[in-house]
């Protein structure tokens, strides 16, 4: 009768560990909802009307002689025309942010991607995609205005871009909501998967999620809201994630027709540098290597040359899928073939180190889940 007891208790905590756990993911999923429908209600703009000549507005000189300081944050801008004045005035809300706060050219591109080939889940609304993609720079505030345009008739037009605090908070807060979904969804996978290509691209993809995150943040701060129940990653955690799952990737080198394993150890340093193991038993990957080498000779040139073709192919090695191929072709000469083999091989290094570094980080950075 006891242990019945125990058994029912236990049974009864697991039903209720598990009503609990789907009722975060369902408050969360809500949650994620409920950020993207407030976006697209700040798709809707206004136009505002243009007053021409007269005195000198007051808001010219001091933006917050309209827009009071407590409630809002403003900026103007001028130039020859309405669209140019209204474009500096949203560059100079913008700054006003800092430049520490803007995302790189590498984050935004890799970002926009992944908002377009569906792997960062945002919405159906084509105008939420674009938004969000357009605000990972900063260059331009969503939920922005222009308040107010006056042309001076003197060849000068001035406009306020003008942002609520609230509102900036409520939107940047609603973003960072939905980027933690995208993150906890990109790293929710088994230890298998995980020490991947595949796990080591989701990894570093929530990242770079995590630091823009972390700009969103620094809005949501400047306009006096508060961060701290917003659970935001750690952009330094994820990195150490993604760098431990580097050392326990095995990339194995096999080269044939190489000489005194100078093209495979060249390889082999390669990926060493960037964190990978090149021996080790069961390897997912393996980096297959194809040297072609063959005697050239010139009517009226006393060289003998030799030619090097190297065909590389980074293989998975469970499906024996092609994941990156790297090529090149080189030729040396000498007096001798014996010479001018030996000139070509210790090329052929240099081309490795100086080439298959650069090419093997930029296959790893276009990596996506």
């Amino acid at each position: 009768m006891q242990k019945r007891l125990v058994f029912s208790t236990v049974a009864a905590v697991c039903i209720v560990l598990k009503l609990q756990i789907v009722a975060v993911y369902a408050q969360t999923a809500f949650d994620v909802e409920e950020s993207v429908l407030r976006l697209e209600t700040y798709l809707v703009s206004s136009t505002t009307q243009m007053t021409r000549g007269g005195s000198q507005p007051d808001w010219v000189n001091d933006p917050y002689s309209i827009y009071p300081r407590d409630h809002y944050i403003a900026a103007i801008g001028s130039a020859s025309d309405r669209n140019q004045a209204e474009a500096r005035a949203f560059t100079a809300l913008a700054a006003i942010f800092g430049q520490s706060v803007r995302s790189e050219f590498t984050v935004t591109t890799m970002y926009t991607e992944a908002i377009n080939r569906g792997v960062i889940t945002v919405s159906e609304n084509t105008g939420v995609r674009d938004m969000l993609t357009t605000a990972v720079t900063l260059d331009r505030l969503i939920g922005a205005e222009i308040g107010n345009i006056w042309d001076s008739r003197r060849g000068t037009v001035y406009a306020v871009a003008y942002m609520e605090k609230a509102r900036a908070v409520s939107i940047y807060t609603d973003i960072i909501t939905i980027n933690n979904r995208n993150i906890a969804q990109l790293v929710s996978m088994s230890e298998s998967e995980k020490n991947t290509l595949s796990g080591l691209s989701r990894y570093r993809l929530s990242a770079l999620i995590a630091g823009i995150n972390a700009n969103y943040a620094a809005v949501v701060t400047l306009s006096g809201g508060s961060t701290s129940s917003l659970n935001i990653r750690s952009v330094d955690s994820l990195n150490m994630e993604a760098a431990e799952i580097v050392r326990n990737i095995t990339i194995a080198v096999r080269v044939t027709n190489d000489r005194a394993n100078r093209v495979q150890d060249a390889f082999a340093r390669v990926l060493s540098s960037e964190g990978f193991r090149t021996r080790g038993n069961n390897p997912l990957y393996t980096l297959e290597v194809d040297v072609e080498k063959s005697e050239i000779s010139f009517h009226g040139n006393n060289f003998i040359f030799c030619r090097m073709e190297v065909s590389a192919n980074l293989i998975e090695n469970q499906s024996g899928s092609s994941m990156f191929p790297f090529n090149f072709n080189l030729r040396e000469g000498h007096a001798n073939y014996a010479n001018a083999e030996a000139a070509v091989f210790a090329r052929a290094e240099r081309e490795i180190h100086e080439k298959f570094s650069v090419s093997l980080r930029e296959y790893l950075l276009s990596l996506m889940p």
